[in-house]
């Protein structure tokens, strides 16, 4: 009872450590900001004369969505080897080694996921991954795994659907997609799961791998009171999302294997759903 107890204690904390991590890249960001954006430097004067009566975009000053990539990139770069580390012991290595053919990778980020692959298996990867901050991680990791001769960054989202045709994404080509711990950020997860359900060809596997909505309502009570303010300093990542259900309802599905956390996992707050589901046709 003690030990279930300390579990539970421990995983509400959690998610409170991740707020003071990304807080602190956000106190980084603001220190190093540089002569285009608002600085607490003796150059803030310039830089305010600059944005107002230059550039004529007063707003910016006041637009969050103007540094939310730039202060997350910040938190992504400083967590990813430990997240990388974690997901050792989960599906996730083996999810990414069974996949095959051309392959869709949605949020690639800084490139955790690229030694997981089989370059035997894979003929072409287009990673989509919008935040330009994080290009020059993920193009030196592409390098480092060998990737680079079938591995394209796509620098736009998917529901970009003019950006992604210049890159050739647009047609239902694609053996897998591939989603590890990015629906949770996404504005419109709905919007998003159906359309790599359309990219999918026939027999085609969405491979996922996301924290979700927790079914006790004990944790779900601790993630409603990180929602308050867990998007706003992490880039919109929703920490309470049921994402399972999104995934389910993208199209129809020949197959759905989804493996859901169970009750011996109830404390945690950040549970998982993994698995992949295989489009009809």
């Amino acid at each position: 009872m003690a030990l279930y107890i300390l579990e539970r204690a421990q995983a509400y904390v959690e998610p409170f450590v991740f707020l003071l991590i990304a807080l602190y890249s956000l106190s980084s960001f603001i220190e190093g900001l540089d002569e285009q954006q608002l600085t607490h430097s003796p150059g803030t004067i310039l830089t305010v004369f600059n944005v107002i009566f230059i550039k004529r975009r007063p707003q910016d000053l006041l637009s969050w969505s103007k540094y939310s990539d730039q202060v997350f990139s910040g938190f992504w770069l400083r967590m990813a080897p430990i997240f990388a580390r974690r997901e050792l012991d989960s599906p996730v290595p083996s999810l990414i080694a069974s996949a095959h053919g051309t392959v869709l990778e949605i949020g690639p980020g800084s490139g955790n996921q690229l030694p997981r692959y089989t370059p035997s298996k894979i003929h072409k990867i287009y990673g989509i991954e919008p935040n330009k901050n994080l290009h020059p991680a993920l193009r030196a990791a592409i390098k480092k795994a060998g990737l680079s001769d079938v591995y394209t960054v796509v620098p736009c989202g998917i529901e970009d659907i003019v950006g992604l045709k210049e890159y050739g994404v647009d047609k239902e080509e694609f053996d897998v997609v591939l989603a590890i711990q990015v629906f949770c950020s996404l504005p419109n997860p709905g919007a998003v799961a159906s359309a790599c359900w359309r990219l999918l060809k026939g027999g085609g596997e969405m491979v996922v791998y996301e924290h979700v909505r927790s079914g006790d309502w004990l944790v779900r009570g601790v993630q409603n009171v990180y929602q308050i303010v867990w998007p706003y300093v992490l880039a919109g990542c929703c920490i309470n999302r049921d994402t399972a259900t999104v995934l389910r309802e993208a199209g129809e599905w020949r197959t759905v294997e989804l493996k859901e956390a169970g009750p011996e996992d109830a404390w945690m707050t950040f549970p998982r759903v993994s698995g992949r589901l295989v489009k009809a046709g």
